[in-house]
């Protein structure tokens, strides 16, 4: 009689060494359009920061930007959960110049809301329009992802870069090596089909800590899925302070 051979690896990976960080630019990176696969982690830590009493800064740079999407992480017993989305500030740019103003103007705005989180969905998605020279799109991304840099650094802040994990050209290439060269953490997404199944495998650098996502049922929450990490983190802080 034939056994199903073990499957390796296949633990889950460590929710809170995911986690972004104070004063660093974090990539996200996976499969899908200008990563799409890896949003959700974007939202989760978008919610649990809020969720927290703290100011989230998202800068739309692929035009998918969805509060609902948001609102469904909150607990259900969440009174007016939708007034936390106050505490949630949106730009979204249409043009590639647009996005390297709101990047810009992001400088100043952080001085007055004080936001713990900064997350910039599809930085690179602009700056492959067809219209833009190759030149001017380098010139550009780079001021921009320098930018970030310095907002990071100056205003103790994670910043978290969603991208695609693969290059379609030349100038894409060229433009996500930026980013890997400036940020100091990020988190691969891959799929994987184990029995029968697409599961998303991830990789946390630096800490080279990797195992599969956690799947969320249909009768929870993506709240209910990250409590327990908020509760931990918040411990971790607490102990921080206290030190």
């Amino acid at each position: 009689m034939s056994r199903p051979l073990p499957v390796p690896n296949q633990g889950l990976i460590d929710e809170i060494q995911i986690l972004p960080r104070k004063g660093m630019l974090y990539q996200l990176q996976g499969p899908g359009h200008s990563g799409k696969s890896m949003r959700e982690f974007a939202e989760a830590w978008t919610a649990m920061t809020l969720m927290n009493g703290d100011y989230v800064h998202w800068i739309d740079g692929a035009c998918r930007f969805n509060p609902a999407r948001i609102i469904q992480t909150f607990p259900h017993t969440l009174p007016d959960c939708e007034q936390l989305l106050h505490g949630l500030f949106v730009g979204r740019g249409f043009t590639v110049h647009q996005f390297s103003h709101l990047v810009q103007r992001l400088q100043a705005e952080i001085k007055i809301t004080k936001a713990k989180l900064i997350v910039v969905d599809g930085p690179i998605t602009m700056h492959l329009d067809s219209q833009i020279g190759n030149y001017e799109a380098r010139s550009l991304f780079r001021k921009t992802i320098d930018s970030l840099k310095k907002i990071a650094d100056e205003n103790d802040v994670g910043i978290v870069l969603i991208t695609s994990s693969k290059s379609h050209s030349k100038r894409h290439s060229h433009l996500l090596t930026m980013v890997k060269n400036r940020c100091q953490a990020s988190l691969l997404g891959r799929v994987r089909r184990i029995q029968g199944q697409n599961k998303m495998w991830l990789l946390h650098m630096p800490t080279k800590s990797s195992g599969y996502k956690k799947e969320i049922t249909t009768q929870q929450t993506l709240y209910d899925s990250i409590s327990r990490v908020i509760d931990t983190r918040l411990r971790i802080e607490s102990i921080e302070e206290i030190e």
